[in-house]
């Protein structure tokens, strides 16, 4: 485990504070007149590691994570997902008398993470899935389909031709979209309950070295398309299905397990899609009370710092939670009465800070509140970036006054 104790740095300084309740820390303005002198100290008091994250609930995501990654520190790294696909409209009729052109699935995607044309390897799989999945049911990143069946996609190609909103198109077994085409006007396509029980849904996987997709099944342009034309007539025509709207989705992620780190000194590891988290630990609460009795708290903030990777972004923005006493993990009060702007977490100048005030004084003062947080990912279950922290460059800043 990647371990480290660190000096509290207390600033030294004049700032405008107030404490006129015992019971709230001191962060409301006095008279500009008012000046309260800073004072500094330090105290080794805290550690942090990294620990490996459950399972995320990762159904019905507003971005479907599909690639692969096989990154230098962190391991494997694979995203995959099944999904629903609905009948455009209800009593589809009977289309005949046609020949299937192509069937091609269809996402748009708003961005991806590692490199997209490093390597060109980028290869698709499809298989039909053999049981039910449900919109208004959880699921969990570790979830494993039940397929059966051949791969049905034959190739991939992904086009940017439209400026507004790339997209990756698959192309699936003609044999595939005869199948719908053969279906159209039977008790299949009176509804997508009854279609659901003839076609459960895709499970869609795929293999790369470098990259994962960020594909959006809400976008007009996410859909699977039969493309067809009546014998003896060029025209092309396509039945087209819905993989937004009401379509059940999970997204899947492998597990990733500590001993793919390279356990570096003085390093600590996050990574989303059921990874990585790091814990932080203060140690010696009775050293803290004792250094600040006496003293009044205006403020308390935490800033990690990280070692940039050019090449696999960090996070835009991390959560700094609290584990209860009972095991739950919750948000600190600095989040939920102050708001996420004054918590802080958004990666800025390559620093994570957090406002942690009123939990501080929680912790100081209420003998139910632990002394355990966890840093965690932003949106763990849509993005597929990783963090990496200078353990050397964590510093706490406590502000307080003399009372």
């Amino acid at each position: 485990m990647n371990k480290i104790q660190k000096s509290v740095f207390l600033l030294l300084g004049t700032v405008i504070f107030a404490c006129t309740d015992p019971n709230i820390i001191g962060l409301e303005v006095q008279p500009p007149s008012d000046k309260i002198i800073i004072k500094n100290d330090s105290i080794e008091s805290f550690s942090i590691t990294t620990v490996s994250e459950d399972s995320l609930r990762s159904d019905e995501a507003s971005k479907l994570l599909l690639g692969q990654i096989d990154d230098p520190i962190f391991g494997e790294n694979k995203g995959e997902f099944v999904t629903q696909m609905l009948l455009p409209s209800n009593s589809i009729d009977t289309i005949e008398n046609v020949v299937v052109d192509s069937v091609v699935l269809t996402y748009a995607y708003s961005s991806f993470y590692g490199d997209l044309d490093e390597n060109n390897d980028f290869t698709v799989e499809i298989f039909e899935i053999d049981e039910s999945i449900f919109k208004d049911s959880i699921y969990y990143s570790d979830f494993i389909p039940s397929y059966s069946g051949s791969n049905l996609s034959i190739a991939n190609q992904f086009s940017d031709s439209d400026p507004t909103q790339s997209v990756l198109n698959i192309l699936l077994d003609n044999d595939f979209g005869q199948k719908l085409i053969d279906a159209t006007g039977t008790q299949h396509m009176v509804d997508n309950e009854s279609f659901l029980e003839f076609f459960k849904g895709f499970y869609v996987t795929a293999t790369a070295s470098n990259t994962i997709m960020y594909l959006d099944p809400n976008s007009s342009k996410s859909k699977l398309s039969v493309y067809y034309h009546e014998i003896g007539v060029d025209t092309m025509l396509s039945l087209d299905f819905d993989l937004a709207s009401e379509a059940a989705r999970i997204n899947i992620f492998n597990t990733k397990e500590m001993s793919n780190l390279p356990q570096i000194e003085g390093e600590t590891y996050i990574q989303s899609m059921a990874a990585f988290k790091a814990e932080f630990t203060f140690n010696d609460i009775p050293a803290l009370k004792d250094t600040l009795r006496g003293k009044a708290i205006n403020k308390v903030s935490i800033d990690f710092e990280i070692i940039k990777d050019e090449n696999y972004p960090s996070h835009d923005k991390l959560y700094l939670v609290r584990e209860t006493n009972d095991g739950r993990i919750v948000f600190l009060t600095d989040f939920t009465l102050e708001g996420d702007e004054h918590f802080g977490g958004t990666l800025e100048e390559n620093k994570y800070s957090f406002n942690i005030s009123r939990y501080f004084y929680q912790l100081l003062n209420d003998t139910e509140y632990t002394n355990k947080l966890y840093i965690l990912s932003s949106g763990a279950a849509v993005n597929a970036n990783r963090t990496i922290i200078d353990n050397s460059k964590i510093s706490i800043s406590i502000i307080y006054s003399e009372l």
